[in-house]
C-alpha cells in the first residue's frame, strides 16, 4: 500500500508543470477569444443599419432590392463571410439557381458558427479543470511540510493552490461569457439566414416561371 501511495504521489506531483503549463495556454486562449469577440462584436455593430434596412426589405418581400443591398454591404464591409451573414447571404444570391449550392454555403456558415461556441464552450470546462488539478496537487506536499513543520513548504505550495484556482476561473469565465455572446449572435444570425434564403429562393423560382 505504501508504494502504490508513493507512486500517485509521484504521478501528481509530476503533472504540476503540464497542468500550469496548461492553464496559461487556457487564460491566453480565452485571451485571444475575447479579442476577437470583441472585434466582431464592433463589425457587427457596423452593419447594424445594413441588416435591419436588409430584413425590412425582405418582409416587404423586396428581394431584388434586398439583393441589392446586401451586394452593396459586401463591396464596403470589412468582415469575413466566416463571421457576417450577409456576406453569406450574398455568395448565396451569387449562386442562387443553384440549390445545392445555396444549402451547401449556409450550412458551411451555421457549422462554422456552431464549431466556434463550441471552441468557447470546451475552454470554459477545460480552464476550470485544470485550476482544480493546479489546486489539488500541490496539497499533497504542503500537508507533508505541514506534518514536518515545514511552513515555508507549506506557504509556498498554498499560494501555488490559490493561483491555479483563481486562473484557471479566469479563463472559464471569460470563455463562458464569449460563448454566451456567440450563442445570442448564432440564434439571431439562424433566423436571419432561412428566413432571407426562403424569401430570395422562392422570388428567384418565380422570377423564372414568369420567364
Amino acid at each position: 500500500m505504501g508504494a502504490l501511495t508513493h507512486l500517485f504521489y509521484v504521478i501528481s506531483t509530476a503533472l504540476l508543470y503540464p497542468v500550469a503549463f496548461g492553464l496559461i495556454l487556457a487564460l491566453l486562449l480565452a485571451l485571444r477569444l475575447l479579442g476577437a469577440t470583441i472585434r466582431e462584436a464592433y463589425l457587427r455593430r457596423r452593419e447594424n443599419a445594413r441588416r435591419r434596412e436588409f430584413e425590412a426589405l425582405l418582409e416587404r418581400a423586396e428581394c431584388k432590392t434586398a439583393e441589392q443591398t446586401i451586394r452593396e454591404h459586401a463591396n464596403e464591409s470589412g468582415a469575413k463571410a466566416s463571421s457576417s451573414p450577409l456576406l453569406t447571404l450574398t455568395a448565396c444570391v451569387e449562386s442562387a439557381n443553384d440549390d445545392a449550392l445555396v444549402e451547401k454555403r449556409a450550412t458551411e456558415y451555421e457549422n462554422r458558427i456552431r464549431e466556434s461556441i463550441e471552441r468557447a464552450e470546451r475552454l470554459a470546462r477545460i480552464a476550470p479543470a485544470l485550476g482544480l488539478m493546479g489546486t489539488l496537487i500541490p496539497l499533497g506536499p504542503a500537508l507533508l511540510g505541514l506534518a514536518k513543520g515545514d511552513l515555508d513548504t507549506l506557504a509556498a505550495d498554498l499560494v501555488v493552490a490559490f493561483s491555479t484556482t483563481v486562473v484557471g476561473l479566469a479563463g472559464a469565465l471569460v470563455a463562458s461569457l464569449c460563448a454566451a455572446v456567440r450563442r445570442r449572435w448564432a440564434r439571431r444570425d439562424f433566423v436571419l439566414v432561412n428566413f432571407a434564403l426562403e424569401r430570395l429562393t422562392n422570388a428567384s423560382g418565380e422570377s423564372e416561371i414568369r420567364v
